[in-house]
């Protein structure tokens, strides 16, 4: 499994991140196939990332202090098999978006998209895959929340077992999702508000595949979009086949 991590400041360098990445780095010692971090500097997706070990390579810290955004995502991979390579080394960007992803798709969706989104895959993950995939959805449906319940509404429903979570990014807000599918101890996307203190000012929300520090931790549930915007505002949408919109 891979690790997942974005957090939302009411600040750009925020100083918390430099002490949560440090916990984050030690998941390395686990997941040591690559890793990234993404940001938005002037509302352009920043994207810096390497297929070394985190906890060894010392970019990784300097790229964690020189991420000048109020939205920062890390990743750290542990490989399913494909090359160690920067194109299969989240996070991956597209146009105003940053994604990342833990977890196996289990088809081949390069097939069910135009070849103006597949045409853009460069490396060889179903990660890389699910991105364009969720892209393509976004711009038929003409909204990013009805997008994603799109994209991911065929593999929830079909007989080869997936499970997996994201977190996508434009910028505004973080999207972060965990599939249906999902058994209860894998693929977690958890979450926490922290509010301001002496050491860390401003009100900040972190969302982690699992717990960075102390504090009250919240689980986001199975079949679940968690939305938040650059204010610090939480949405959860709940995704069923049935659901219309």
């Amino acid at each position: 499994m891979c690790r997942l991590f974005a957090l939302v400041a009411e600040r750009s360098r925020s100083p918390e991140l430099p002490d949560l990445m440090r916990h984050f780095r030690e998941l390395s010692r686990q997941h040591p196939d690559g890793w990234g971090f993404g940001w938005f500097f002037d509302g352009r997706p920043q994207v810096e990332k390497s297929p070394a070990a985190a906890f060894y390579d010392p970019r990784f810290m300097t790229t964690c202090i020189s991420a000048d955004s109020n939205i920062v995502m890390a990743h750290i991979r542990t490989s399913g098999g494909t090359p160690l390579a920067p194109e299969n080394t989240h996070p991956f960007s597209y146009g105003t978006y940053i994604f990342e992803h833990d977890g196996s798709v289990r088809m081949d969706l390069a097939e069910l998209m135009p070849n103006e989104y597949s045409g853009r895959i460069q490396g060889q993950t179903d990660s890389e895959q699910l991105f364009y995939w969720i892209l393509y959805n976004i711009d038929r449906m003409g909204s990013i929340v009805r997008g994603i319940r799109e994209a991911v509404k065929p593999i929830n429903e079909s007989p080869e077992a997936s499970e997996f979570s994201f977190i996508l990014s434009d910028g505004q807000a973080v999207y972060s999702y965990r599939s249906s599918s999902c058994r209860e101890d894998r693929h977690s996307i958890l979450y926490r508000v922290r509010k301001e203190t002496d050491k860390y000012p401003g009100r900040s929300v972190i969302i982690s595949s699992q717990r960075l520090g102390r504090g009250e931790w919240h689980a986001i549930d199975t079949g679940t979009l968690l939305v938040v915007n650059k204010l610090r505002n939480i949405e959860e949408h709940k995704f069923s086949s049935a659901q219309v919109e």
